[in-house]
Formats: structure tokens, sequence, C-alpha cells
């Protein structure tokens, strides 16, 4: 009798194996739904028309390429998460302009803003006076205690430290605040030192960020400078700082204790309101993929002209509209969820991306990988780019193994472009695995002449088949991927 037990004990186990072995084999040899080119074309159509008229964060056209978003993810039944707004969730950027009342004064002699005085974007605002203290290069907690009270004025030894440069200014700016001084003057000799990622403005721009954007945009607008620079910005890890910090172009040898100081540091910040909009699939399990692509674009030229963003990326929300609407129709066979981001702020520098990490919908653990797709229908029509392949090669490993019905070529040439080149960093940032797909530059990008006729809907339709069957994979098995590797891959040299 215990025999016969002990037999039907592994009878039943192997029967309930055999039924998760062929559950898995069963759900990955379903029949997919087809990725519809006529609809990515209808997509990418509306998204770069001139009704949306460049889809810029915050404006008309903005919202409606949102609100055609948002009636396709009814339509198909999408779940809006409980975490926001139905399918919004809205967050907040600030655009940081210098007041003109900005003011450095040291004894006798009065300074000029941006000529030879500029604060740091992340300055305490306010009026404070006292005495100099100087205090080397500030470096060290004792370079600053002696000086409570009084105005610290160090000197600037990063201008050759690369990019080690921004780290170090923003430590003397906390060693400053830490130690109960009153303000700050980081102190150089020469007035192009003042120029930095961390004192960049719209109306402050380093001669070599300038040339770099002209290049790409002849005709600079105001909005292409807030983009910009806010972008640059957004790449910084900035403090919490309340007392003023500025870097001004002084003779060293000139300096002295004791002179009377008097500073005043004013930001003039305009708030635009950015929209992501989410969408849900839900699965059996509480793990969850992300599919996601970016909404935003550029707007208008000086002359008018509107920045269409077909390729960039009207490409890539259309083929996650199109893998959205294909999910919908085999919705009961997913063990995982999988969540549609349509990100807003991109250009902004990844800002919706960031919203969205800051407020998540999934716990980081829960989320099993972060799908992107950002301008994808441009350049060689067999070939895409995968950014994140040398950080996640279990998960390029599954891309590869699908594509092998596809006939894709699939590139890993372009790695030092991951960093911030698109939504899926701040999740990688995270330890999340992600990927980014993408056709990289072409002469149209970022240009008023990125319009619908140029691009391949053949290729369009690839990439997506490709996300899509991917998702598919990940989301009616079990696989895991490792946290993705910590890898740096510099910018090739000109």
């Amino acid at each position: 009798m215990r025999k016969f037990k002990v037999y039907f004990f592994i009878i039943t186990l192997s029967l309930i194996y055999c039924n998760i072995l062929y559950g898995e084999e069963s759900a990955l040899s379903l029949q997919l739904p087809e990725i519809s080119e006529k609809n990515l074309l209808k997509h990418i159509t509306y998204l770069a028309s001139k009704e949306t008229d460049g889809r810029l964060m915050g404006s008309l056209g903005s919202q409606k390429a949102r609100e055609y978003i948002e009636g396709l993810f009814f339509e198909y039944g999408l779940m809006p998460s409980d975490k926001y707004s139905g399918y919004l969730q809205s967050f907040k950027i600030k655009v940081r302009y210098l007041s003109s009342d900005n003011h450095l004064s040291m004894g006798s002699k009065i300074f000029e803003q941006k000529l030879n005085f500029i604060p740091l974007y992340f300055s305490g605002e306010s009026e404070v006076s006292g005495v100099t203290c100087l205090s080397n290069y500030g470096l060290n907690i004792d370079d600053y205690r002696r000086c409570k009270d009084k105005i610290v004025v160090v000197l600037d030894d990063t201008i050759n430290e690369g990019g080690k440069r921004n780290e170090l200014l923003i430590k003397k700016a906390k060693l400053a605040q830490e130690s109960g001084v009153k303000g700050l003057i980081i102190v150089t000799k020469s007035a192009d030192a003042i120029y930095n990622e961390l004192t960049t403005f719209p109306e402050f721009i380093s001669p070599s960020y300038q040339k770099r954007w002209k290049s790409q945009h002849p005709s600079m607008t105001d909005t292409l400078l807030e983009i910009k620079t806010t972008s640059a910005i957004a790449r910084q890890k900035l403090p919490l700082i309340n007392v003023p910090v500025i870097m001004a172009v002084i003779d060293g040898e000139k300096l002295i204790e004791g002179l009377s100081v008097n500073i005043k540091i004013k930001f003039n910040d305009r708030t635009i309101i950015g929209k992501n909009i989410v969408g849900l699939i839900k699965g059996k399990s509480d793990e969850v993929i992300i599919i996601s692509a970016h909404y935003d674009h550029l707007g208008r030229d000086k002359e008018g002209n509107i920045f269409y963003g077909a390729d960039d990326n009207g490409t890539g929300v259309a083929a996650l509209l199109e893998i959205a609407s294909s999910f919908v129709e085999i919705k009961n066979k997913l063990k995982r969820s999988i969540l549609f981001i349509v990100f807003d702020g991109e250009e902004w520098g990844l800002q919706g991306a960031s919203a969205y990490i800051n407020n998540p919908a999934f716990p980081y653990e829960k989320t099993v990988a972060m799908l992107n797709m950002d301008t994808i229908g441009r350049n060689k029509p067999d070939e895409i780019y995968i950014l994140g392949s040398l950080r996640s090669p279990d998960l390029k490993e599954s891309n590869d193994r699908v594509n092998e019905k596809i006939g894709l070529k699939l590139l890993d040439t372009i790695e030092f472009a991951f960093d911030y080149g698109s939504d899926h960093y701040p999740f990688y940032e995270k330890g999340i695995p992600s990927i980014d797909y993408t056709s990289s530059y072409h002469e149209d990008f970022h240009n008023i002449t990125d319009t619908v006729e140029k691009v391949n809907i053949e290729k369009v339709s690839k990439v997506a088949e490709l996300v899509f069957k991917v998702t598919h994979e990940i989301a009616v098995t079990d696989i895991k991927f490792d946290k993705p590797k910590k890898v740096y891959v510099p910018f090739p040299k000109k």
C-alpha cells in the first residue's frame, strides 16, 4: 500500500510537470496575431501630421497626440493603472532662467553676471552679505569649518578633471552647506572655465555646446534652447543646496581674507506639465514586462516649420500600439502582465521615464524586462541596433532566438550611445534588464524633414514583430534575466 502511494505521488508530480511544460510549449507555439503595416502607417501619419504640430511637451499638439493614443488604449481594452489618474501619469519639469537682479560684489569690485560670474544651476536662492574666508581648494570639510558664517572662497581645481569636474563642484557645494557657511564662491582665472554643464542656462551656453547644437539645428529657437539646456542638466545628479553657490573669474593672487561680499541669487523658473500614457494588460502573476516609446517631439522651428518627428518617434509609438492591439487578442494566455508606457518629455532629458521610475506602477523587483523603441523606421531596411546587448546579454539572446524567423540583422556596434540615449536608461540604473531598439541617426533626425513618406513601414513592422514575439516569450514562460552589467563604452574619438 505504501509503495502504491509513493508511485501514485511520483506519477502525479510527473503529470503536473508535464502539464507545466506542455502549457509553456503550447503557449509558445500559439498562432500569434500579425502586425498590420496598414495600421502602423495610419498611426504614424496622424502622429506626424500638421494637427499634432510637432508634439512639443505641454502644447496643444501634444494633447491631440495624447488623446489619440488614450483613445486607442481604451478601444483595445487596456486597463489604467490604479497608481495614476486614468491612463495618465502627470509630472512637472522646470526650465530655469537667470534673474537679471543677480549680483556679486567683493570689496569695491562689482561683477557682471554671465561675463565674470555665474551661479551654479542648483545654487540656493537668497541674498547674503559677509566677509571672505579663503580655503584653498575646498576638498575637505576642515577647509570649510573655520569659515562658518562667512563667505567661503575656494579655488577651482576641476578644469582638467574631465568627467569628474561636475562631481567635484557638487562635492564642494555639499561641504559648504554642511559646514554652515553663508555662501560659496568658486574662483577660476579663465572666463571660459565658468562654462560647464552645471552653469548651463538657455541664456548662458558654452561655445562648444553652441557649436554642436547649431550644427544640429541651424535655426535654433528659444524652445530648442530650453529643451537642450534642460536635457543637459537632467543628466546631473543635483544636490539640494540652500546657500548661494557661484563661479567667478578672479585673479587668485588678489584674493585676501576679510573682504566685504554681497551675493544675490534668484532664478526665474517656468513649469511645464508632462503626461505619460500608461495602459496595462494583466497576466496571472504579479510580474510585469514594460514596452515603451516616447511621443513628444520638438514643436516648430524659428520660421514656423513643423518638426514632424515621423521616425522620432512616431514609428516607436505606432509599433507599441500595434503590439498592444495584438496582445489583447491573446491576453488570456499571459502569465505575466504587460505594461505599455508612452513617455512624454524624452527630448527634455528622459523626464517622463524618470517620473515613472520615481513613482512606478510595479515594484522594480517585479519588473522582468523593459523594451523601448525609439526611431525604428529609417536607415538600412534589414538592420536594427539593440542597445543594451553588452549590459543584458541574456536578454539579447532572447532577441537573437526570436529573430531567427524574422531575419533582421541585430547590431550591437553603437553601445556607446546606451547611456542617456533614450527612455530605457533610468530603468537600467535601477537594475532592470533594458533594451532600446533604434535605427540610430540619419540626415533627417531632429529636422523638419523627418516625414512620413521617408519611413520604411516594412522595417517598422519587422521591429514591432520582434518586440512582440520577444515579449510574448517572456510573458508566457518563467524566463528570468540577470541584473544588467555595469559597462562603460566611451564615445568613439573623431
